[in-house]
């Protein structure tokens, strides 16, 4: 098992690379974006991209994964379909080849024959990347049970943000946008129960190095399992203004519910559901809360898991009062509201919306902070 999870932390570094050598070839750049079809839009954005970074990462993690355990390979879900639509109008099916050479000439299909291009990708998917996780916290992986993981992958996270490319500006330590809200999510779960089980978030810009030029990143990843929990990252008092509390969101939540938490928090706005559920690990907010459907089980899988080796956790929003009935927020009642990562939704009115956080979501690392957000709703 912890050959698996490094398995995995490296392919996040290596999923960070892709990311940057697309951004560094601004030619590259224009040639990867396509704009996504009516029915795939976000319902928050008038305009929302795909890239080939996107399905490249998935269909990676896919192949190594297979590689390593054949069965788990089937098990790998994310935003994405492989197939992509070229500027010529041609659709290819992106796959992670055998070798180097063959996955660099169906890469040029998708770029117009641009091979040069093509031969700077399959390089980077292809190459060993030498990127080693915490040695003391590795050994100390339980044995999960790899016959019932099941894996949400979101490659790029917070696509808009990417697609612009600017250095984003701080509000005490969080972005309210920018390419540092830019976040590649791989998320385990448990397949029967659909609870989390690990989860690995990679800011593939999260510095920006002055001397050479050059974006650099950071991998935070946890795992949490027959009562062991394992993560990396510190345990810092969360991040006050004005001596209250930071609670996250989304700008374009409605402003009646901002004001009802704003009675009791400090409420800060970032894109990128993936760094708003980051900044709430690092404990640069207490809280993050979105109460509107309008993300899914890829964009909460990977920081779920992470919240949860910390003793944390993504509830329900909608469902959030029922706790409430039984005055037991650290309980058994508690962890029937965390979302669930196995079975789609009832009755979704689309297919593009079976997987979507339907209910909203509170996400926290200390479960006492779900005190205050039932205060303020």
């Amino acid at each position: 098992m912890a050959e698996l999870i490094k398995i995995i932390l490296n392919f996040s570094e290596r999923a960070g690379e892709i990311a940057r050598s697309i951004r560094r070839e601004p030619k590259l750049f224009s040639l990867l974006v396509e704009e996504k079809g009516e029915s795939e839009k976000n319902q928050r954005f008038t305009h929302d991209f795909k890239t080939l970074a996107d399905v490249l990462i998935q269909e990676a993690l896919r192949h190594y994964l297979t590689q390593m355990i054949p069965s788990l390979g089937d098990h790998v879900q994310g935003e994405e379909s492989a197939e992509f639509t070229n500027t010529l109008g041609e659709k290819i099916t992106v796959r992670i080849c055998d070798t180097q050479q063959e996955t660099a000439i169906l890469l040029a299909k998708v770029l117009d024959g641009n091979q040069e291009a093509a031969d700077i990708l399959a390089d980077v998917v292809h190459s060993d990347i030498s990127w080693s996780p915490e040695p003391e916290l590795i050994e100390k992986i339980p044995n999960l049970p790899i016959e019932k993981l099941g894996i949400w992958i979101d490659p790029v996270d917070s696509t808009g943000e990417y697609v612009k490319g600017k250095t984003g500006t701080t509000q005490g330590n969080i972005y309210s946008q920018g390419l540092q809200c830019v976040t590649v999510l791989i998320g385990l779960y448990d397949r029967m129960s659909g609870l989390p089980v690990g989860g690995v978030i990679n800011q593939p810009f999260a510095v920006f190095n002055e001397e050479s030029k050059s974006w650099q990143g950071r991998v935070y990843w946890g795992v949490s399992h027959g009562g062991i929990n394992i993560h990396n990252v510190p345990l810092d008092t969360y991040n006050t203004e004005d001596g209250r509390p930071v609670l996250v969101m989304s700008s374009s939540e409605d402003t009646k519910i901002q004001d009802k938490f704003n009675k009791t928090f400090t409420v800060l706005h970032a894109t990128g559901a993936g760094y708003k559920l980051l900044v709430v690990a690092l404990g640069y907010a207490a809280a993050c809360v979105s109460s509107k459907g309008s993300t899914f089980r890829w964009d909460t899988g990977a920081p779920h898991g992470l919240l949860t080796a910390q003793g944390g956790g993504v509830v329900i929003f909608k469902q959030l009062d029922h706790l409430t009935k039984e005055g037991d927020i650290g309980g058994d009642n508690l962890n029937e509201l965390q979302i669930r990562y196995h079975k789609p939704n009832d009755h979704a009115v689309q297919p593009s919306l079976q997987w979507s956080n339907e209910g909203g979501f509170v996400a926290y690392r200390d479960p006492s902070t779900l005190y205050r957000i039932l205060e303020c709703i």
